[in-house]
């Protein structure tokens, strides 16, 4: 259960297996009308008031008030599903509440409740600071957190109870956030070309970027593996394991940047690009230490700095591509 909260967040960003989608977003989104397909959505504040055949959805806040056919895949500061689930829900937050029907829960959050009029029909597995089952769960519930009230039903109940976490980083993460820091800012001095066509990438589909560097990160583990098993692609498998372990670590990096470059763009302070480096690396660095959600922003950083340089080698190889152009 030690590592339940990496699992499920992994699992978050993969797709779900979808012949058509549709893509909404905005700061307010509001669904009123029944959409008979497989809804993507982002957005600061979701609410869902009509029937969709399945939800992915990422936003501050997110509410379900309407029944769902297939999966929620759902990841927000506050998360209430008030509608009945026809699949899975995989959820990911900073408080989260299931208060309808679902085949089965995968969970992870700040505080966690299951509603006194919630079933689960299946399994529920939940890793969370609090959790909180007030309605039933006919198969299994596994829980591992900080506490956990149980006054609800379960067929089969599990609980690891987990000490509370430092709210203070440790010397090595210190010293590692200081490393990674000084690592940016020479990036940034020296090699202001390079490191400007990724961030514009990142910058420019945010969304996109995220799914597509998460889902190539899978691919390219199984890939070097598969090259690995043979010994004349063993040195082949070493040389592209090292770089891309540089290309994860250095992901992060261009993240901050861009985080730091729309905070700016929105104040009116014209700072040099050093300074923009600095403002976004400490913020995303302070998201990281945050308990549960801090994990889920690590991953979602690493992947969308890894599609970033994906797609800006892509545009570095495309006939009269000028990367490093201001």
């Amino acid at each position: 259960m030690k590592y339940l909260a990496v699992v499920i967040l992994a699992l978050l960003l993969i797709p779900s297996g979808a012949g058509a989608l549709t893509f909404l977003g905005g700061d307010e989104t509001l669904i009123d009308t029944p959409i008979p397909d497989d809804v993507v959505v982002s957005g600061g504040t979701v609410t869902v008031s009509a029937p969709v055949d399945s939800l992915t959805v990422a936003g501050g806040t997110v509410r379900v008030d309407a029944p769902i056919a297939g999966d929620v895949i759902a990841a927000g500061g506050s998360l209430i599903v008030n509608g009945d689930v026809g699949g899975k829900v995989l959820a990911a937050g900073g408080e989260i509440e299931l208060n309808g029907n679902a085949t089965n829960a995968l969970v992870t959050g700040g505080a966690v409740r299951i509603g006194r009029d919630a079933v689960i029909e299946r399994d529920a597995v939940i890793s969370a600071g609090e959790v909180t089952n007030e309605g039933s769960v006919l198969g299994n519930l596994t829980v591992s957190g900080e506490t956990f009230t149980n006054t609800g039903t379960a067929g089969n109940v599990t609980f690891e109870q987990e000490e509370p976490e430092s709210a203070l980083p440790g010397l090595f993460t210190i010293l590692t956030a200081i490393g990674f820091l000084i690592l940016g800012l020479i990036l940034v001095r020296f090699l202001p070309g390079p490191f400007t066509a990724v961030v514009r990438e990142v910058e420019k589909s945010p969304v996109l970027l995220a799914v597509v560097g998460f889902v190539a990160i899978i691919a390219m583990v199984i890939i070097l593996l598969i090259i690995a098993i043979t010994l004349i692609g063993l040195p082949i498998a070493l040389v592209g394991g090292l770089l891309f372990i540089v290309a994860l670590m250095l992901s992060s990096l261009f993240v901050a940047y861009a985080l730091g470059d729309v905070i700016i763009s929105r104040t009116g302070w014209k700072p040099g690009p050093l300074a923009i480096f600095i403002l976004g690396f400490v913020i995303l660095q302070i998201l990281f230490l945050i308990p549960f959600l801090g994990v889920l922003v690590q991953v979602i950083a690493v992947s969308l700095g890894f599609g970033g340089i994906l797609y800006a080698l892509r545009g570095a190889r495309a006939p009269g591509a000028n990367p490093g152009a201001a």
